[in-house]
């Protein structure tokens, strides 16, 4: 007992790095803070409550998905290999949006209540980031990590979006472009190495 949970609580500093820059370039708070800028153009006074509740929205909504998703997966028979090979996919289409300078379809900026949607979800919580999350709730990463990691992201988002005109003209819009782009490539990457990981445990588990 006492070491399952030594192991749900154990942490790595490099996993802990690797799940905090996933879900930073997925997050894409740089990237979001133009379309942040463009959608409350004439809200400027709102803006710190709609970057409040937009972060605070799509939080929740990722600790949702990583606590209790894989039960919901579970009961309809999907297990964390086929997510993992099914989150890589998605991560890869999202990258290539990205490198191509092309806003993913699963990011549509078409605004109802523009915190909840489409800040807090799909641009900062999407579908990216939610198959993030379900992925390293599990081992190697596990739920310490995914905590710190989800609420890391989140005081970074909070604090860039906080100050999007600055970031704005501080990067400009082609390093904006560039940074996205950069990100893309690394999107592209762990997806591959997500679906990797996927393949090659359902072949353990078909072999073993």
């Amino acid at each position: 007992m006492l070491a399952d949970l030594s192991a749900l609580l154990s942490f790595n500093l490099t996993l802990f790095i690797q799940g905090f820059v996933l879900l930073f370039s997925l997050f894409d708070a740089i990237g979001t803070a133009p379309v942040f800028l463009g959608l409350t153009e004439n809200l400027e006074k709102e803006r710190p409550r709609i970057v409040r509740q937009s972060v605070l929205i799509a939080t929740a909504i990722l600790f949702v998905f990583a606590y209790l998703g894989l039960y919901i997966f579970q009961y309809l028979g999907i297990t964390i290999n086929d997510f993992r090979i099914a989150g890589g996919c998605v991560l890869f289409l999202i990258a290539m949006d990205n490198l191509r300078g092309r806003v993913s379809e699963t990011r549509s900026i078409e605004a109802v209540d523009i915190a909840a949607f489409p800040l807090a979800t799909p641009l900062l919580a999407g579908p990216g980031a939610i198959s993030t999350v379900i992925i390293l709730s599990n081992p190697p990463y596990g739920p310490l990590i995914t905590t710190l990691v989800i609420l890391l992201n989140a005081l970074f988002a909070w604090a860039i979006l906080g100050n999007a005109s600055r970031v704005q003209k501080l990067l400009g819009t082609q390093g904006t472009r560039i940074f996205t782009r950069l990100m893309g490539l690394l999107i592209a990457a762990i997806g591959v190495a997500f679906v990797r990981e996927g393949v090659v445990g359902i072949v353990q588990s078909v072999v073993g």
